[in-house]
């Protein structure tokens, strides 16, 4: 039989609470006893816990793993206490004697201060004398599997080479977090404790806008966005800041180096969909959203989906390089009874455009195209293009700075957000009953930058209300 050497150190229980943890509040409110998911980062000792009921989605994320377990008791303490042994057989006690008695060489600690266990044959000692022989004390306790699974987390691995834990266990009705560090192939168990925060996402991360959003109307509200680049990204996480809960994203589009001046993606996200990025980083902010990806044009989203997805309490923001899908999608929105928007920029995004349109009521995105689209200089691709940096000066189109295409987008979110409280009584209205149909919105009125098309404008930041669209004579 394998020897384990039980040694003590010159080490006491570190009692300098030098870490934190941050984990969701109805762990306490629901007396949970289970696993911990989310990361660790040393630079500041944290603990993140995302939401213990965190879709799959959430938890498959490369960057979430398994932190550890809140158990009913501390298992050092349950494992490793003298106090427990008696001469009675067939017992748990017993079996604690027999492990002990196994590690004889060595001192067993009933502090729980310090545990080094040594061995050249480490993993094999652990796996074939340590676990089983802690599980068959285990056994008999009525909440015994997450101690053994906690048991195989820590001293079962042969891949903690060096590992931060974290430990949660129920001390009467109070809830305990020790921070437990496993180094090396001498397997080191010390553990701190650690200072407790704890957040819920509905009061922690849109309390603030309570009294002016409330989250959960905002919730039940959804969007679907034509186009996820520079416009659709920041109008995305805006409305998802905002407590937007539904969200559908169709872009047929790969991100590139060339977008990530412009869009809320990075380079960890070149090579991907738009779609799937940005869905991505919906999810940090709301963990909950729903977020239906669709890697086409919007003219070839299966119909049957779009009008499952929209309904009354749903918007349509088209913020594509192309008119003709927006076209397509204010048909869908009248026909199911949703606000429409398109949101544009003009050359060097010296200005952008905001175009919104209720179901019922008021001239429609295809009544705008035939009266009054010569007002618009909105740059229209009906493909994409890619160049090298050497070729740049000869392209027509340049799309402008990242901060010029954020005021125009910025504007129209504010904008969505009245739109989808239009019929909240609670709730005050702050564009809606100033902005026209048609808002231009002007960044700098110099031509160097504009062009003639710059002297339209009176001043820089100017913003339009006086625009007027009238019904096309064809309707």
């Amino acid at each position: 039989m394998n020897s384990l050497i039980i040694e003590s150190a010159n080490l006491k229980l570190e009692t300098k609470q030098t870490g934190k943890i941050i984990f969701p509040s109805n762990i306490y409110d629901e007396k949970y006893i289970g696993p911990l998911y989310g990361y660790y980062v040393p630079d500041t000792n944290v603990f993140n816990v995302i939401p213990i009921d965190s879709p799959n989605r959430i938890k498959e994320d490369k960057r979430i793993s398994l932190l550890g377990y809140v158990l009913p008791i501390n298992p050092l303490k349950f494992i490793l206490n003298e106090n427990q042994i008696s001469d009675s057989e067939d017992t748990n006690e017993n079996r604690l004697m027999r492990l002990t008695e196994l590690l004889r060489n060595g001192e067993v600690l009933n502090n729980d201060e310090h545990i080094c266990i040594k061995n050249g044959e480490h993993s094999d000692s652990i796996k074939n004398v340590l676990i089983p022989e802690l599980t068959k004390i285990l056994e008999f306790n009525p909440l015994s599997d997450s101690i053994i699974e906690w048991v195989e987390f820590v001293f079962g691995s042969d891949k903690n080479i060096y590992s931060n834990l974290l430990l949660g266990y129920w001390d009467g009705g109070n809830l305990l977090f020790n921070h437990i560090s496993v180094q090396g192939y001498i397997t080191n168990v010390t553990k701190t404790t650690l200072t407790q925060e704890t957040y819920t996402l509905k009061l922690d991360v849109f309390s603030r806008n309570t009294g002016i959003l409330e989250s959960d109307i905002m919730l039940t509200k959804g969007a679907v966005f034509i186009g996820c680049g520079s416009v659709g990204s920041l109008f995305a996480l805006e409305l998802a800041r905002a407590g937007v809960g539904r969200f559908m994203l169709v872009d047929s589009d790969i991100l590139g180096y060339h977008n990530i001046c412009r869009h809320q993606c990075g380079i960890f996200d070149v090579g991907r969909y738009k779609t799937d990025a940005m869905r991505d980083r919906i999810l940090q902010i709301n963990p909950y959203a729903e977020v239906i990806t669709y890697n086409m044009r919007i003219q070839e989203v299966p119909l049957n989906d779009l009008m499952n997805f929209c309904d009354s309490n749903t918007i349509v923001i088209g913020g594509a390089d192309n008119r003709e899908g927006d076209l397509y999608a204010n048909g869908i929105a009248q026909q199911v009874g949703m606000p429409f928007m398109s949101i544009g920029c003009w050359e060097r995004a010296f200005a952008g455009e905001i175009f919104y349109c209720l179901p019922t009521g008021m001239p429609s995105y295809k009544d705008f195209m035939e009266v009054a689209g010569h007002m618009s200089a909105r740059v229209n691709q009906n493909r994409r293009f890619y160049t090298t940096e050497a070729e740049l000066e000869k392209v027509s189109f340049e799309p402008g700075i990242s901060v010029d295409i954020n005021f125009v987008t910025t504007i129209a979110v504010k904008l969505a957000i009245d739109l989808l409280n239009r019929d909240n009584e609670g709730y005050t209205q702050r564009l809606l009953p100033h902005l026209t149909q048609y808002t231009l919105v002007c960044n700098t009125n110099s031509t160097k930058v504009g062009g003639e098309m710059a002297e339209i404008f009176s001043y820089p930041l100017q913003v339009t209300t006086s625009i007027v669209v009238p019904y096309s004579k064809k309707g």
